[in-house]
């Protein structure tokens, strides 16, 4: 493991998690790979292939530090569950579930994480989420972590009749909420979609004023 490595992972986790994270790589022979920001994924997991002999993790390059390492822990959860049970069990089920409790209680005992974050993941530690979009109360809290970056913009602060732009760069108009999503009319296509409350968007555009019959 090279100064450089160790330094492109400083940069990425929190302090005291690196020499637990390089174990982590050795011992299961991880090639982890830092990407460019992914719009519909934070990180994924490869098990090794016929032409690949190494297991591989990815995570987006642009998290905060403690979202990155519960990311990383989200990944490594699937290569344990996939070591011991191959494809036998579902990718999020209570097999992957516990094996993610286990190795975040591990950094919690640690005391990586800061207050507030760590009594919202003691609280959950049972039932962790595939997504953090699905637990609206991690996903605030961790937003809180992006220190340097301009704070995101979530759908539900967006004002109804608001023209947006969405991350994959197409235009849409905010309209009422259907159960717990929110419908959008895209300009470029005509369709609706229905996004997440707590989806990010890349931009506001304007607020229509004048009635629609979207």
């Amino acid at each position: 493991m090279t100064e450089e490595y160790k330094e492109i992972l400083n940069e990425h986790f929190p302090d005291g998690t690196i020499e637990d994270i390089i174990a982590y790589l050795y011992k299961f022979n991880i090639h982890l790979k830092i990407t460019r920001k992914r719009v519909r994924k934070l990180g994924d997991y490869r098990p090794p292939g016929k032409t690949q002999n190494m297991h591989r993790i990815s995570i987006n390059g642009d998290l905060n530090q403690y979202t990155a390492l519960l990311v990383f822990l989200h990944e490594l959860a699937h290569l344990l569950t996939w070591t011991k049970y191959k494809n036998k069990v579902k990718p999020h089920g209570k097999e992957w579930k516990e094996t993610y409790g286990e190795l975040v209680s591990i950094f919690i005992k640690n005391e990586v994480f800061p207050f507030v974050l760590k009594k919202v993941l003691e609280k959950k530690i049972l039932n962790l989420k595939a997504s953090f979009s699905s637990d609206t109360e991690l996903y605030r809290t961790l937003t809180l972590y992006d220190n340097g970056k301009s704070k995101p913009v979530f759908l539900e602060e967006v004002p109804k009749k608001t023209k947006f732009m969405a991350y994959n760069g197409k235009t849409f108009i905010k309209q009422d909420k259907v159960r717990k999503r929110f419908k959008c009319f895209c300009l470029e296509n005509h369709k609706f979609y229905l996004f997440h409350p707590l989806a990010q968007i890349k931009q506001m555009i304007s607020e229509t004023t004048s009635e629609s019959n979207f």
